[in-house]
């Protein structure tokens, strides 16, 4: 699904959110019950990652007790026509018993689609028409395997305590693409694969990455994000973020061969995926770039951060006339960028959620 113009995944009660137009759509299919519609519980209804306000999913998984006929392809074709052309879903699938999407969901692979001049180490080459070097590209690849294994993301979330053990995370390996040019504009695509994500971790580790390249943030900033001591670690906007992939390794590998039941992979589905991603997704995300900016407009506000390493600050960042200081600028605009971002969800969290009985599984 394309999460523009979306309040995320999850169903809540008087705002526009995916969950809301997918159980709409289920109801006028007759798959389930109108009095059921917002109690999912009855459902036994969960999605395998939470995805939030303007983020975007090309593979998620939601499981669900469903009132489906033998002929699912003709179930699917229906969804679909009902569904508007933001969501598409590829298939559904009976599960297991006790099947739960959130809970057998192994892990997560999210990407980042990041305009390249966001890592330009000069002002002067801040622009739409920058082009990465390969020696730039290979120090970012390089940078951001500081975040390969397990690390305190104390720093990198909000509303938690520093002994709090829910702030510590696996990442399994992360990646960056080779860049890729739509329109005038350059990007690389920041892929990280992880059991679980914490709230804003994915956006902050692009954000420090980015004041790192840009030579902003001092050299020993990044061990310090590391640490129970609070650290300033920038939030990178939300467009650009996207879920890529759920895998369900441990149902396969339980399941999958057990001659009841289809493995729940994405193979089958690929040429669908990449289609819907390009029309759906990245053409979203670049539209957007183009006619607001928002990176751009994003990278201004690294000067409002405790850790800004400039005794003058460029006119570029000031928006012209008397230039500020470093210092003087952050006790009057941090309050401003803290307030800027509140409560603006965009990566996934682990969540409780109740077991099903019989579940259908929708890929969506």
């Amino acid at each position: 699904f394309c999460g523009d113009g979306y309040r995320g995944m999850a169903l809540n009660v008087g705002v526009d959110t995916i969950e809301e137009e997918l159980i709409k759509a289920l109801v006028k299919c007759r798959f389930i019950k109108p009095e059921n519609a917002r109690e999912l519980g009855k459902m036994y209804f969960q999605r395998a990652s939470r995805t939030d306000k303007g983020v975007s999913a090309a593979r998620q998984v939601v499981s669900s007790n469903l009132n489906l006929g033998p002929d699912i392809p003709a179930a699917v074709k229906q969804l679909n026509e009902t569904l508007p052309d933001k969501i598409v879903v590829y298939d559904m699938i009976k599960a297991t018993k006790n099947f739960d999407s959130h809970k057998f969901a192994s892990s997560r692979v999210y990407e980042y689609n990041c305009p390249s001049f966001a890592m330009a180490p000069t002002l002067g080459d801040t622009w739409s028409g920058y082009r990465i070097s390969p020696e730039v590209l290979e120090k970012v690849r390089n940078f951001l395997q500081n975040y390969v294994g397990t690390k305190n993301y104390y720093n990198y979330t909000s509303n938690k305590s520093a002994s709090d053990p829910s702030c510590f995370r696996f990442i399994r390996s992360i990646s960056v693409s080779d860049p890729i040019v739509v329109g005038d504009i350059e990007y690389i695509r920041i892929q990280l694969h992880g059991d679980s994500f914490i709230y804003h971790q994915i956006r902050k580790i692009v954000g420090m990455t980015i004041a790192v390249m840009r030579n902003v943030a001092p050299a020993d900033h990044l061990e310090k994000s590391f640490s129970k001591e609070r650290t300033d670690v920038p939030l990178a906007p939300g467009l650009g973020l996207v879920l890529d992939e759920v895998k369900m390794t441990r149902y396969n590998k339980k399941f999958g061969q057990d001659g009841m039941h289809k493995p729940l992979i994405w193979d089958p589905y690929e040429d669908q995926v990449k289609e819907f991603k390009i029309n759906h997704i990245l053409s979203v995300i670049h539209r957007k770039e183009k006619a607001e900016s928002t990176m751009f407009q994003w990278l201004q506000t690294l000067k409002k951060h405790t850790f800004y390493t400039g005794d003058v600050l460029p006119s570029i960042l000031t928006g012209g006339g008397e230039q500020k200081t470093g210092s003087e600028t952050v006790a009057e605009q941090k309050s401003e960028t803290e307030s800027k971002h509140e409560g603006e969800k965009v990566s996934d969290g682990k969540e409780d959620s109740p077991e099903s009985e019989i579940s259908q599984k929708v890929e969506a």
